[in-house]
C-alpha cells in the first residue's frame, strides 16, 4: 500500500472524528452554541463566556382583558473553562507512515482519550445541578425506577425525546432483567455505545464507564423541619438537625410541598426535589442553599405555595423516613435520563498564531467540534513533538429537563 503525507489538517480532522464517535454523555448534549465563538479571528481562550437565553415562560389568563406579562430574559452563563491536550511526536521519517498506522498509533487513541476526559468532566460538572433525583445510594434500580423517572420528567414539562446514559454495571442489571426487550437492539448498537432504541419510555440508551460518582454528606440522628413560614428564594432555613456535613449535590424534599408543571402551572402531584448548591456543615440549624428557588407564584413558579413552618424534611438517602433519620457518606454512581436541551456543550477554536510552530485549527460543523494541532521540529533529535488541543465548556441550561438516578 502506498504511503501518504501526514498533514496537520488530516491528523486534526481524524482525531476530531474519533473524539466525536467516542462520546457518550456529551454526545447527547445540545451543541448548537459553537457558532457563538467561531467569529473570533484570534481564537478563544479560557474564561470566554456567552449568556445562553432560556425559553420565556408565560402564564395563561382567561377572558377578554389583556394582562401584559414581563419579558424576563433569563440567561445561563456558558464558559470555556477547560483546555485539554494530548502530546505525542514522531520522527521526520515517520511523516510518510501509512494512514492506517497513524490512525492506530496516534489519532484514534488521542480522540478516544480526549472523549473520555470530556465525558468525565462534563458529567461531574452538570450532575450537581440536577434536582430531579430518583433512587437511593446502594439500593438496586428496578424497572419501576426507570419508568418513575420518565413519569417525573413528563410531569415537570420535559419535552419528549429522552436519552438515558448509564454505567456498564447498571446496563448489565438492566439487560439481565429485560433481555427479551433489549437483546436484539443491544447486539445491533453495541459497537457505538448505544445499546437500545425505545424501551421503558426512553428513546435511546447509552452506556458510559466514566459517569460521575457522588459521595453523599453525613447526617447524625435528625428530625429536620422547615424553620419559619412563608420562605421563598434560594435559601431555605431548617432546624432539628444533628451534626451534619452535607455536600453539594445532596438532595431533599418536603413531602407536603408539591412541584409545579412549568407549562400548565398545575401541581405535578410529586414532592418537589431540591439540591444543595454548596457544601454546608454545622449542628442544629441550617440555611440551606438550594436549587430550584422556592417561587410560589408568577411566571417562574416552581412550587405550589411556600412550605409551612415545621413541615418535615426528608434527605434523599437518609434513613429511616421521618424522625431520627441519619445519613452516612456513601459513594453512588449517577445515571442520567434527560432531554438534550437540558445541557449545553461547546468546543471553541483556539488560536493558531503560535510562533515557531506549524499549527492548524480545524472546526468541523457536522460534529460541532474544534481542535488544534501544533508541531515543531527539533534539530537535535530529528523529532517532531506535537500536540492536539481542545477547548470546551459545559453548562446545565434547563436542569428540570433532566433526572439522575442514584445506584
Amino acid at each position: 500500500m502506498a504511503n501518504y503525507i501526514i498533514t496537520p489538517t488530516w491528523v486534526t480532522k481524524d482525531t476530531a472524528l474519533f473524539w466525536d464517535n467516542s462520546l457518550k454523555l456529551v454526545g447527547n448534549f445540545d451543541r448548537q452554541w459553537n457558532k457563538e465563538w467561531n467569529s473570533k479571528p484570534k481564537g478563544s481562550q479560557i474564561g470566554d463566556t456567552v449568556q445562553v437565553r432560556t425559553p420565556q415562560r408565560w402564564t395563561v389568563t382567561e377572558g377578554q382583558a389583556l394582562v401584559q406579562q414581563s419579558i424576563l430574559n433569563q440567561t445561563v452563563p456558558l464558559t470555556l473553562n477547560h483546555q485539554y491536550n494530548v502530546g505525542m511526536g514522531w520522527s521526520s521519517i515517520e511523516d510518510t507512515l501509512q494512514i492506517e498506522e497513524v490512525q492506530d498509533r496516534y489519532t484514534m487513541p488521542a480522540g478516544v482519550a480526549l472523549a473520555n476526559k470530556t465525558d468525565a468532566v462534563a458529567g461531574a460538572e452538570v450532575y450537581q445541578s440536577i434536582y430531579n433525583v430518583v433512587g437511593a445510594p446502594g439500593v438496586p434500580v428496578t424497572n419501576k425506577v426507570w419508568t418513575d423517572t420518565v413519569a417525573l420528567l413528563q410531569m415537570t414539562g420535559t419535552p419528549e425525546g429522552y436519552v438515558a446514559v448509564i454505567d456498564p454495571m447498571a446496563q448489565s442489571v438492566l439487560l439481565n432483567d429485560n433481555f427479551a426487550l433489549f437483546g436484539k437492539q443491544y447486539q445491533e448498537y453495541f459497537r457505538t455505545g448505544q445499546f437500545s432504541a425505545m424501551a421503558l419510555g426512553i428513546d435511546e440508551w447509552y452506556y458510559d464507564a466514566v459517569l460521575p460518582v457522588h459521595t453523599s454528606g453525613t447526617l447524625a440522628a435528625s428530625t429536620p423541619i422547615v424553620a419559619g413560614a412563608n420562605q421563598t428564594g434560594s435559601v431555605l432555613n431548617l432546624s432539628g438537625l444533628g451534626a451534619y456535613a452535607l455536600k453539594k449535590g445532596d438532595a431533599f424534599y418536603i413531602p407536603t410541598l408539591m412541584g409545579v408543571n412549568p407549562l400548565s402551572y398545575t401541581s405535578t402531584g410529586q414532592a418537589q426535589r431540591f439540591v444543595l448548591t454548596a457544601d454546608v456543615s454545622g449542628t442544629g440549624t441550617l440555611a440551606a442553599p438550594i436549587s430550584p428557588a422556592i417561587i410560589p407564584s408568577g411566571q417562574l413558579q416552581t412550587v405550589l405555595g411556600s412550605p409551612a413552618n415545621g413541615a418535615p424534611v426528608q434527605f434523599i438517602g437518609a434513613m429511616p423516613l421521618g424522625a431520627g433519620q441519619t445519613m452516612a457518606a456513601v459513594a453512588s454512581r449517577q445515571q442520567f435520563v434527560f432531554n438534550p436541551a437540558a445541557f449545553a456543550f461547546v468546543s471553541a477554536p483556539l488560536s493558531s498564531d503560535l510562533p515557531g510552530a506549524r499549527s492548524k485549527v480545524v472546526t468541523n460543523s457536522d460534529i460541532k467540534a474544534s481542535l488544534r494541532w501544533a508541531e515543531q521540529w527539533n534539530i537535535q533529535t530529528d523529532q517532531k513533538p506535537s500536540r492536539v488541543d481542545i477547548l470546551i465548556g459545559v453548562a446545565a441550561i434547563e436542569p428540570y429537563f433532566a433526572a439522575r438516578i442514584q445506584t
